[in-house]
Parts: structure tokens; sequence; C-alpha cells
């Protein structure tokens, strides 16, 4: 008898423990669902097949190396990061998106029309390392399914993006990793249209930000290199306080 109790109680202590663990992971689950901000990177169709180039650049360093320094530094409540499909319902749970490599986007109609429907009920779309004039039009392009009168627009560093949260005062081009650590090598990509860093919005008829373009310029390298001391922090410094205005000011406007 004094055996069975044992066991019993074995098994009861068993089933509790147990219990503490699932409310543990439901309670994880509950806190992710009830931040305030994820970043939520665009697991777009198209790219080169397994080569660099294509919607996991940079990942997965990237996206939490930006929700750490974000949910750190500002009073934002962030929870882990997540990947979105262009066509996926889940994408209205996110009121930001960010993509890289967009020229190797390919959209489908059904992504481009739920993509096109997330931006005009308030979404915010944010493209990042695209270098010189022919990946410029070739994202212009993808733009062009989503919104078919999409004209660009420059920005200077006037605009309110760029003091939302830091005051940033010029627009530096930051390099991908195997740049900055070759001095000897041209400090930019895709020949001389790729020199200059700019910045570029698309503003919908209430006048609002719904895409916002970083071209000439790899913030993504910035923060998944920012671990790495032989890395520029000059690089990964900038490539922080920009995504954090961004998405500021994203959650602000």
């Amino acid at each position: 008898m004094r055996n069975w109790s044992k066991l019993a109680a074995k098994w009861v202590g068993l089933a509790f423990l147990l219990l503490l663990m699932w409310l543990s992971v439901n309670a994880d689950v509950q806190n992710e669902d009830n931040a305030g901000f994820r970043f939520a990177r665009l697991q777009y169709p198209g790219g080169i097949p397994d080569y660099i180039k294509n919607w996991y650049t940079d990942y997965p360093a990237m996206d939490s190396h930006t929700a750490r320094y974000v949910g750190h530094h500002t009073r934002i409540d962030v929870g882990s990061p997540t990947l979105v499909k262009p066509s996926s319902p889940e994408l209205f749970r996110y009121p930001f998106i960010y993509s890289v490599e967009p020229e190797q986007m390919v959209l489908e109609p059904r992504d481009a029309a739920n993509l096109r429907e997330y931006l005009e009920r308030g979404g915010f779309w944010f493209a990042d390392d695209f270098h010189g004039d022919r990946e410029f039009r070739e994202f212009l392009e993808q733009l062009h399914r989503v919104l078919p009168e999409a004209s660009p627009v420059e920005l200077n560093v006037s605009h309110p993006l760029f003091h939302s949260f830091y005051d940033i005062n010029e627009i530096i081009q930051v390099t991908n990793d195997g740049i900055a650590k070759c001095p000897e090598c041209d400090q930019w990509e895709n020949g001389p249209s790729g020199k200059i860093p700019k910045v570029f919005a698309l503003f919908d008829k209430h006048g609002r930000i719904c895409v916002l373009m970083a071209w000439n310029t790899d913030l993504g390298d910035g923060l998944e290199w920012a671990d790495d001391p032989t890395y520029p922090q000059r690089y990964s410094a900038y490539s922080a306080r920009f995504l954090t205005n961004v998405i500021v000011y994203a959650m602000t406007h």
C-alpha cells in the first residue's frame, strides 16, 4: 500500500509539473499575441533559389537584433520576430512589415491584392537592401502590381520620420559585410547608380506613408552584424537608429 501511495504521489507531481509547463507555454503565446509590436518579415515568392538574394537575407539575426534594440530603447512592448507571406490573412495582424532584396520578389495576383488591401487599411511596408537603377526598376515593377499608380517621392532629413525618435541629420550608406571588410573594394553595389543612398516613400490618398524604401544601403547587414567587432560600429549604430525611427513612425502615424 505504501508503494502505491508513493507511485501515486509521483504521478500527481508529474501531472502538476506538466500543467505548469503547459501554462507557461500558453502564457508565452498569449503574451506574444498581446505584444504591442512584432517585427514581421515578408516571406515573399521569387528570389534566386538556394542563394542569399531572397526573403531570408540576413535572417534571423537581423530580425532578433532589431526587436531587442527597439524593445530596450523605446517603450514599445516588443514580441518575438515573425514571418508572414504576402497572401496570408495573418498580414493584417502586423502594422509594420519588412522586406529585403525586394527586387527579387515575384508577386502573384493574390499577393498583390492582399498587400494592396493591407496598405489601404493602414499597413506600413519597409523595403531595404536594393541597389542601382536596375534593381530600383525591378522593385518598382512589383510595386505597380500592388499600387498601379505608385510614384516614389524622395525624402530628405527634414521629414518627421528622421526625427520620430532619434534625430538623424544625414542619410548614411551602410554596406554589406563583405564590402565593409574589404577596404580596397568599391564601397557600393551595382555600379555608379548604386553610390548615393536615398530614401523614398509612397503616400496614400490621405498623405500617409504606406511604403518606405531605403535604396543603395544595406540596413539589414548593419543589424545582422551588430555583434561582430570587425564590422564597422557606425554602420550598425546608424541602422539601429534608422530602423527604430521607422518603427516608431509606423506605429504612431
